[in-house]
Parts: C-alpha cells; sequence; structure tokens
C-alpha cells in the first residue's frame, strides 16, 4: 500500500460514523504515528508502537465469532456475500491498518515470516481490500513464491473493480504489474506483456513499465538467439 494512502487511512475516523470518544481518538492518532514512523524509515519504532495497540484492538473484540474489519463502506455492503459474512462481527477498521502497518514495517526490516503472519491476517479481516492483498501479494513475491504472490494479486485486482477513480487506477496498477512480475518469473512471457501494456493503458508514462516491456523484448531475442 502507497504510505500516502495508509496516512490518509490512519487520519480518518474508521469504524462506524459514531462520534469518536477519547480512546479511539487516541489508538487512530497512534496509527497516524506508526504510519508516519514507517514513512520516516523508523520501522521497529513503528513495531514498538503498534504492538500494545494490536492487544487493545484484541481486547476490545473478543470472543469466536467471525470479524470483519469495517475499512471502506463499498467492503462492509459486500461482505454480506461471503461465506458467514452476514453473521459477522464489524470491527474497528483500525485494527487492519495496525496489523498492516506491522506487516509494513516487517518487510522493511527483512522480516518477511512474521511479515506475511500480520499481512494474512489482515486480509482475513478484510478480505475485500485490494491495498493489503497487494501488500501481501508482495511479501510472497519477496520469498519467490510466485504462483502464490500471482493469486493474491489477482485477488486485488477483483477487488478494485468496487473502488472508482483515481483510487482505483493506482490500485490496479499494482496488481497487475505484481502480477505481471510473477508471470515474468514464471516463465510465462506473453501474459505478462499483456499485463503490462494494461498498466501502461493507466499510466502512460510509467517508465517502470516500459523497461520491463523492454526486458521481455530482450528476454525474447536471447531465446531466438539461443
Amino acid at each position: 500500500m502507497k504510505l500516502a494512502f495508509a496516512l490518509m487511512l490512519a487520519a480518518a475516523p474508521v469504524g462506524p460514523a459514531l462520534a469518536q470518544d477519547a480512546a479511539e481518538t487516541a489508538r487512530n492518532d497512534k496509527l497516524g504515528q506508526a504510519v508516519r514512523l514507517i514513512q520516516g524509515g523508523q520501522p521497529q519504532q513503528a513495531i514498538d508502537l503498534l504492538n500494545p495497540l494490536i492487544v487493545e484492538y484484541q481486547g476490545l473484540y473478543r470472543g469466536e465469532k467471525q470479524k470483519l474489519c469495517q475499512v471502506e463502506d463499498y467492503e462492509t455492503a459486500a461482505y454480506a456475500s461471503l461465506p458467514g459474512g452476514k453473521d459477522a462481527m464489524l470491527v474497528d477498521g483500525g485494527w487492519c491498518i495496525a496489523l498492516w502497518g506491522k506487516g509494513f514495517a516487517m518487510i522493511d526490516l527483512n522480516q518477511l515470516d512474521g511479515a506475511i503472519l500480520f499481512l494474512e491476517r489482515a486480509v482475513t479481516m478484510a478480505p475485500l481490500h485490494p491495498h493489503y492483498l497487494s501488500e501481501l501479494g508482495y511479501a510472497y513475491q519477496a520469498q519467490k513464491q510466485w504462483q502464490r504472490s500471482y493469486d493474491l494479486y489477482a485477488r486485488a485486482a477483483d477487488a478494485a473493480k468496487r473502488e472508482s477513480g483515481e483510487r482505483q487506477k493506482k490500485s490496479l496498477r499494482r496488481a497487475w504489474f505484481g502480477m505481471a512480475y510473477d508471470q515474468i518469473e514464471l516463465g510465462r512471457l506473453d501474459e505478462a506483456e499483456v499485463l503490462f501494456r494494461k498498466c501502461l493503458e493507466l499510466t502512460p508514462d510509467d517508465q517502470k513499465i516500459k523497461d520491463e516491456l523492454q526486458y521481455i523484448s530482450e528476454q525474447r531475442a536471447k531465446k531466438k538467439a539461443s
């Protein structure tokens, strides 16, 4: 997830549109602080701030009932179509931001196994959130688990269809780029090219995408020459 987007999330009220009490305001302030620490290159300090916050969220929502984060209005409405979604407990979206934040920070610290555990929790509780799905896809990509990464990015691209405007464009670009990168590693250059060209339609001046397309051309030339 882009850190600017995370800052926006952390600064905004999460959960039901009710007046925030002092404890909720304090939690949201800590989320914003944690994201800024990550942005400032201080992932361990962010984790130290997020650890007690995650414990606090766990204490707020006890019980065995399935828990789903109330992050976006469109997600909350769509949860009803998920298995058990109608009966799930809707919880403060800040919980998922905290889980994502710890996972993101652990990636920065190259603690990929631990990062995946927390990102998996965020995705379990917000299964329709493209940013959490893409972040988990990136973590598996860093572990060179190409197919697993691809599947998560594909879920993120599908989830992005519920978004709109510039936000949807950013979500799709990230998901399609991740899928294309995985396809290259899986030896599927044609499929990768299709996805990169879809990305280029969204961001025509994106040099990173152009570089990947050039790499595909070079790989094809090498194959012909061998």
